[in-house]
């Protein structure tokens, strides 16, 4: 009897919740997620100073695998790399995307540039991009986070950071952070800040404007490096791939192709890119410009002590015409319009490189950043 009644009970309730006048409440909007099947390569260290890179790179998977990445095994990346010899980690050639795709069904390969760390005071930089493994390979996200103990150390030092695993894990979730509004198409993966007035090129020059009329590709080559810092020229190529790669109408060429390339027909720049090599790379790159310029000082600080300096130009070539479409002059350092109480001060040349190249590349006037993301749908 009591089933009959319970059985009775339930029929008269799924009657009233399905009822032509019922009023249920609208079900709250999901955010769909891609799921894809990610190869990690080990982080590449370009720094200049030994770096935890093997641990850097563990506590980012499982970030990864947080936001529902399938992470490719070690031991998979492993045969992967000693059957086809794979030894450059800083970029995707067109045979290393291919190999992960045929061997550990990879849909992407993240790679992950170290720019800068250090322990006091703590300090870590770091850019990391999602590209895939097509035929030809392209970037699907890229970002850049970098935090350091001493940014805000406010009243009487306060708010000083002198735990590395704090800002360690401050800057694995950032990037984790825009890695999934990427992954959930959301507009605001491409948010740089506002353009701070200061960190504007110093000169322009537009001979011959760049198109927003159609949608264009650029190649961004190693910086010619005249600084100190033995990695200058290819972090600037990465902070300005890192800004072009937000705009809507450009498809940036990951920087592994163009450093393919540049190998096989053994181009070795000596003094900047002439107008031959602007000829040579754009063709072989299927690119409507070339990027290209000269680093004279890229000084972080050290210690916690010193002012960074940023000097750098930028040169933007045309394919079709053989003609410069643009170029500026950039130099700053942290210190600059800085007179009461260290207010705006800089003390980390990661932070200034990203907002000077953020300024140059909203000079060209290339259109509008991207609100929609091209993510895959495998």
């Amino acid at each position: 009897m009591r089933l009959v009644l319970v059985a009775a009970l339930c029929m008269l309730l799924l009657g009233c919740l399905h009822a032509p006048g019922a009023q249920t409440a609208p079900a709250a909007p999901v955010a769909e997620v891609v799921t894809l099947r990610v190869a990690v390569y080990p982080i590449d260290n370009l720094s200049g100073v030994p770096a935890p890179v093997n641990e850097l790179r563990k506590e980012w998977i499982v970030k990864l695998k947080e936001l529902g990445l399938e992470v490719v095994s070690d031991a998979e990346m492993e045969r992967v790399f000693v059957k086809h010899r794979i030894r450059y980690t800083g970029g995707v050639d067109t045979a290393t995307a291919q190999a992960f795709r045929k061997d550990v069904e990879a849909d992407a390969i993240l790679v992950t540039s170290l720019e800068s760390i250090s322990d006091l005071p703590p300090k870590l930089s770091m850019m990391s991009r999602l590209v895939s493994t097509e035929e030809k390979p392209r970037i699907f996200w890229m970002n850049s986070a970098t935090l350091a103990g001493d940014d805000a150390p406010g009243l009487l030092g306060l708010g000083l950071v002198t735990d590395f695993k704090v800002v360690q894990e401050k800057v694995l979730r950032r990037l984790a952070s825009s890695l999934r509004l990427y992954l959930e198409d959301d507009p605001r993966q491409c948010s740089f800040g506002s353009f701070e007035s200061k960190f504007e090129p110093k000169t322009i020059a537009r001979p011959t404007p760049a198109g927003q009329e159609k949608r264009t590709s650029i190649a961004v080559v190693p910086f010619y490096n005249e600084s100190f810092r033995k990695s200058g020229g290819m972090l600037l190529q990465l902070h300005f791939v890192n800004q072009l790669a937000c705009y809507a109408k450009v498809d940036v060429v990951e920087p592994g192709l163009v450093r393919e390339k540049m190998l096989s027909i053994r181009m070795v720049m000596r003094e900047g890119i002439s107008t031959r090599d602007v000829d040579v790379m754009s063709y072989i790159l299927e690119s409507d410009y070339v990027l290209s310029g000269t680093v004279f000082d890229y000084q972080d600080t050290s210690g916690g002590g010193g002012t960074p300096k940023v000097d750098f130009n930028a040169l933007l070539a045309d394919k079709i015409n053989r003609k410069l479409v643009f170029a500026s002059k950039s130099y700053n350092q942290g210190d600059d319009g800085v007179f009461f109480y260290d207010v705006g001060l800089y003390k980390n040349v990661a932070v200034m490189t990203e907002k000077m190249t953020g300024n140059v590349v909203n000079e060209m006037r290339l259109g509008e950043r991207k609100t929609k993301s091209d993510r895959p749908s495998y």
